[in-house]
């Protein structure tokens, strides 16, 4: 088991959003969540294990992720450099390398994209209890070697920052056809150095999200 004074996984991810049925609707469709309305938003679980909530609300920032990491010894937000955040809440954490195996529709992976790299891993290493592991321009955020993050730096010509999470959905080619068919795009389809064959996708909102297949382990 990790140390206690870390954060040691993902509680579960976080939307705001001005439509949350209509959200909820596209990511139940695409990841096949079981969803619960709870008295903070619509709660959405892959059999017992809680992955994301959706909330109602607007955003001054762009539409994104919002992380939920847990195992903290206290709960408290979180702000790093170029305004990426995150939550942290104490208790077990429900996906990481501490985890099962993700099943269809869990977080399997997760990464933070900034231009701030030194800044952002002195923060969110010392915010959080994590090793950093440098591989220039990228490094992995550890817990006793056992890998809880990636962070890279975003490529010029797209400039997104912030945390994006990363599903599993079985097979690519149903969900790249999945997500069109509910509205949303795909923006790429990549070859990740971990994971294998990835696609990047956004919902009607914007939101950017990145879909695996059949990853044996968090983070692949």
């Amino acid at each position: 088991m990790p140390p206690n004074s870390a954060v040691y996984g993902l509680r579960r991810a976080e939307l705001r959003t001005p439509d949350p049925d209509a959200t909820t609707h596209f990511y139940r469709k695409l990841l096949d969540w079981t969803v619960l309305r709870s008295e903070e938003g619509l709660d959405c679980w892959v059999g017992e294990r809680r992955c994301a909530r959706v909330r109602p609300g607007h955003s001054s920032h762009l539409p994104q992720w919002h992380l939920v990491f847990a195992g903290a010894p206290e709960n408290g937000e979180l702000t790093g450099p170029e305004d990426t955040f995150a939550s942290m809440v104490k208790g077990r954490a429900q996906h990481g390398p501490w985890a099962p195996r993700p099943r269809r529709g869990e977080p399997c992976w997760i990464e933070l994209h900034t231009a701030l790299a030194e800044s952002a891993d002195r923060f969110w290493s010392e915010s959080l209890t994590w090793s950093v592991r440098e591989d220039d321009p990228k490094a992995t955020y550890t817990v006793r070697d056992s890998a809880i993050a990636a962070r890279t730096v975003p490529r010029e010509s797209d400039g997104n920052v912030g945390w994006l999470c990363y599903f599993n959905v079985g097979e690519l080619d149903g969900a790249a056809e999945r997500v069109n068919d509910l509205g949303g795009s795909v923006l790429e389809r990549n070859r990740h150095d971990v994971l294998g064959e990835t696609l990047l996708i956004a919902d009607f909102d914007g939101v950017v999200s990145a879909l695996v297949a059949e990853p044996s382990r968090w983070g692949g």
